[in-house]
């Protein structure tokens, strides 16, 4: 059985187009260095002098730079060279990890954080997969994507924790050091793309003249739930950003986490995704992205429970590896979001989404440090918990299932 379900996998490997691999080999590994840094980001932050609603409004950055740039790039991608934009970005993205790693106090992670904003939007490589992958294997490729991915990350968080170690433990010195090792690696894998990435395919690119208000509108007139779909990515970019900035600081600060079990922390987040993404994948686009969402929603309930209830640190690791479920969940739902429109509006669409959850991203981290500094840190998870069940669940319940609904060519 496992051996069928191994092959079917290969299968759909193979019978992707180059590109689509490319960026993929390219996110493997550009995601092992990416997770040295990943888990001590919000830790470093704050040992450079920021407090809790002062780290909520540096990460705020990511999300306005997210807000600023979506519109006019969706219109840009739905006319433009994909493989340039694409290449401009990733070029962009190789550099930041010097700002950090140079940044004499917590106001220069501002700017970098904004940087890295506007670098991750204009070199996502989610267009390149919109465009190459078609329905009845977009969730399971997504989900090859986050599996693969995992495989060599597992072994990144514990790699870093022996490197801090090594370092002379966590503090503002090592973590730096930890930056460049990441510098040098993404200036190797964006000429790994350059030489490998070529033209994309796609149909129907816009030619006419730019009308900014008419293009908008007709990717909400052509497309199925639009609106509701917003709300929905909206509110998950709101609890994403506010999880992601206070979950460390709340194991080293609160739980009194040593490096190896942040490091545990996401290497059981990693282990997780390895496992169950290409399963989970497989199921939502075999019964539908909703149901299999419905099916992780306790499981990511859970998680937060587990990180309030650990009675010591080494319990955290049952938190970090329910975690992994909501990454799972996200390219299961994420898979949705290409099939509510037609295919000559996927930049456009893209652009929608990008402003908007750039603009709920703004105000999460700092409602969190809000919430962290007047009611007690375990108020920011059980928030977290409560927009799930009670705003998300039942927007995507009001969202039409998409499986097996074709991409329009226009």
């Amino acid at each position: 059985m496992s051996g069928g379900f191994l092959a079917e996998l290969r299968e759909v490997w193979n019978r992707q187009k180059k590109n689509w691999r490319t960026v993929v080999t390219r996110q493997i590994f550009n995601r092992f260095f990416n997770e040295l840094t990943l888990n001590y980001l919000e830790i470093y932050i704050t040992l450079l002098g920021a407090g809790k609603v002062q780290l909520g409004a540096v990460k705020s950055a990511s999300g306005l730079a997210q807000a600023i740039i979506s519109p006019p790039l969706g219109i840009i991608r739905d006319r433009y060279n994909i493989r340039k934009i694409y290449l401009i970005g990733v070029g962009l993205f190789t550099f930041i990890p010097l700002i950090f790693a140079l940044s004499p106090n917590w106001y220069w992670i501002a700017p970098a954080i904004f940087l890295s904003g506007l670098a991750m939007m204009i070199g996502s490589c989610v267009i390149i997969c919109d465009l190459s992958l078609p329905s009845h294997d977009r969730a399971t490729g997504k989900a090859l994507c986050e599996g693969i991915g995992a495989l060599p990350t597992i072994l990144a968080p514990t790699v870093a924790a022996g490197l801090l170690t090594l370092f002379g433990g966590i503090g503002i010195g090592s973590i730096r050091k930890l930056y460049w090792i990441q510098f040098f690696a993404r200036v190797v894998l964006f000429f790994y793309v350059y030489k490998n990435l070529t033209d994309i395919e796609r149909i129907n690119t816009k030619t006419d003249r730019v009308n900014i208000i008419r293009d908008f509108q007709e990717v909400f007139e052509r497309g199925t739930s639009t609106v509701r779909w917003l709300f929905f990515q909206g509110f998950n970019m709101f609890t994403l950003t506010m999880l992601t900035t206070f979950r460390y600081p709340y194991v080293y600060e609160v739980k009194q986490g040593s490096q190896f079990i942040i490091g545990g922390i996401g290497t059981t987040m990693l282990i997780t995704e390895t496992i169950f993404s290409t399963i989970i994948g497989r199921i939502a686009d075999n019964i539908g992205r909703k149901r299999a969402f419905y099916i992780l929603m306790p499981l990511m309930a859970a998680a937060n429970i587990a990180l309030i209830l650990a009675p010591s640190p080494r319990w955290l690791l049952v938190s970090g590896f329910l975690m992994g479920f909501r990454m799972i969940a996200s390219f299961s739902y994420g898979s949705m979001t290409p099939e509510l429109v037609p295919r000559d509006c996927l930049g456009r669409w893209r652009g929608i989404v990008g402003f908007v959850t750039g603009l709920a991203a703004i105000p999460a981290p700092i409602i969190g440090g809000y919430i962290w500094e007047r009611f007690g840190p375990e108020w920011v998870f059980i928030s977290i918990t409560l927009i799930d069940l009670l705003v998300r669940l039942p927007l995507l319940y009001s969202v039409p299932e998409t499986l097996n609904r074709k991409l329009k060519d226009g």
